[in-house]
């Protein structure tokens, strides 16, 4: 059954706060199709929200939960893992952040094989402080069995941010990168290669698919069969992801989007092949861009005014795609991100702010979300704002990283802007003990030193006036151009806001 335009309605229905509405919706989708994982995603950040704007005391929820944990604690002696789920999703509609039935239900989900809904419980988990590592490695190991190899790297690359001596995590990491060229459709590790390949033939075919480097006529072999396989059978995803796969390593973006255009055409309602659609076309592109600023550089005048429109063009493109991805996954935080950047660099603040207000609840994007919301309140000239989103970020990054520099020094000209002259003081004095040469940080330093220990208008006024000297002809005043005092992108040179991807 498609559930598509239940997920719609309740996507509408979470914009506009009707939040009882929308939970009943993902509810109804999540009994007919239990490993929906973006409903189950989709559910749990409703019920936060509703959560926010509607608090329910804790013994108030600790009292009507009561029957729900009951059974769920029926359910585990029974084993009936269906139980668990509908018992822990219904205790968490008074509390959606606790942490034990949360973990009750994404053990009974991945036990009763849901992996993907387990996996959305599992990164949801990953924002607990206390649970948050183990949780985001239960979700890359799930996210491993799905063949969803990128998104397996982000959740132990997001544990090692937060914990760099996890081991677990960093084996994990260096496995996933070692065989990040096997995650292509077309691997399956249920099987060997002889088991794949019964004859020399598909022997031939298989391994033209994972060489790094391949011939010519390896690569046609390798498009003609994979070409042959969708003639055969246009609904083959696993056919059509590998041959989009194969023509983008080969730099054949339009090709790419042929076969993608081709399936979208077979099935509408395919997401993942219309988000990959975006993605190659941004890289399409990007290649265009990289030849017409060769051009460019060359002197050819034609070249530089084309390389203008296609900047104009790609920025408008990813802002149409990213605004639409975030339509159709409102609650997939890093497309939030993704659309929150973009919007901020087009001059979109109000915007951006909205998505990076979002994105900010991701932990592997959190820093990079902040420090948006810093640039956009302070172009808004909301400095005080400003200055609290670039402390939480400096409170997330290692202290003593290059990064911790940036934000420390951003805050100082923050601080002299405001008039804060303590603080700016305090923040430049933290550098300059580690780092003499950074910036201008020593001028800064002795301009906010002498700006604090020069007398007040008021102590002038009362100090007694000494006797007065004869008077001579004053010298002539030095020549002085006024400048202006640069924001903290300014003066960090606009490297503190450039994203880190």
């Amino acid at each position: 059954m498609d559930v598509s335009k239940h997920l719609e309605k309740a996507g509408e229905a979470l914009r506009k706060k009707n939040f009882d509405y929308a939970i009943s919706l993902y509810h109804q989708v999540l009994q007919l199709k239990p490993d929906h994982g973006e409903a189950r995603r989709e559910l749990r950040q409703a019920l936060v929200r509703r959560a926010e704007y509607k608090k329910v005391p804790p013994f108030i929820a600790l009292l009507q939960g009561a029957p729900s944990r009951l059974g769920m604690l029926i359910g585990k002696v029974l084993k009936n893992r269906g139980q668990v789920v509908l018992a822990a999703e219904n205790y968490l509609k008074n509390d959606p952040r606790n942490r034990s039935v949360n973990w009750s239900l994404g053990e009974a989900l991945e036990a009763a094989g849901h992996r993907n809904g387990a996996v959305a419980v599992w990164e949801f988990l990953g924002e607990d402080e206390q649970v948050g590592d183990e949780a985001l490695k239960r979700a890359g190991a799930l996210y491993y069995q799905l063949q969803q190899m990128e998104k397996a790297l982000g959740c132990y690359e997001a544990v090692l941010k937060r914990s760099p001596r996890d081991s677990e995590a960093e084996k994990m990491r260096k496995n996933l990168a070692a065989e990040g060229v096997l995650s292509s459709g077309s691997y399956d590790p249920t099987r060997s290669s002889r088991e794949l390949a019964r004859d020399q033939k598909q022997v031939k075919e298989l391994e033209a698919s994972q060489k790094f480097v391949t011939t010519e006529d390896e690569r046609e072999l390798l498009r003609s069969k994979l070409a042959e396989a969708l003639a055969a059978d246009p609904s083959d995803k696993r056919s059509r992801r590998a041959l989009v796969d194969h023509h983008v390593k080969g730099k054949e973006f339009a090709r790419a989007v042929e076969v993608l255009e081709e399936g979208l055409a077979a099935d509408p309602d395919a997401t993942e092949l219309r988000d990959r659609l975006g993605e190659v076309r941004i890289l399409g592109f990007e290649q265009e861009l990289r030849r017409t600023k060769a051009l460019a550089d060359r002197g050819d005048e034609a070249a530089k005014t084309d390389l203008v429109d296609l900047t104009r063009e790609k920025r408008e493109f990813e802002v149409e795609e990213f605004t639409r991805r975030v339509k159709d996954h409102p609650t997939d935080l890093e497309q939030r991100y993704r659309l929150g950047r973009l919007l901020l660099e087009t001059g979109e603040t109000d915007k951006a702010i909205e998505n990076l207000q979002h994105s900010v609840k991701d932990p592997r994007r959190r820093v990079e979300s902040l420090l948006g919301l810093g640039r956009a309140f302070e172009s808004k000239g909301m400095l005080d704002l400003a200055t609290k989103q670039l402390t939480g970020a400096l409170d997330a990054v290692d202290a003593g990283s290059d990064r911790a520099t940036e934000i420390t020094y951003a805050l100082g000209v923050l601080s002299e802007r405001t008039g804060d002259l303590a603080a700016a003081k305090a923040r430049y004095e933290s550098i300059y003990e580690r780092d003499i040469h950074y910036k201008d940080v020593a001028a800064r330093l002795e301009k906010v030193r002498a700006a604090s220990t020069a007398p007040s208008p008021e102590a002038k006024k009362a100090a007694p006036e000494a006797p007065k000297a004869p008077e001579a002809a004053p010298p002539p005043a030095p020549s002085r151009e006024k400048t202006d005092e640069p924001s903290a992108g300014d003066a960090a040179g606009g490297s503190l806001y450039d994203f880190k991807d």
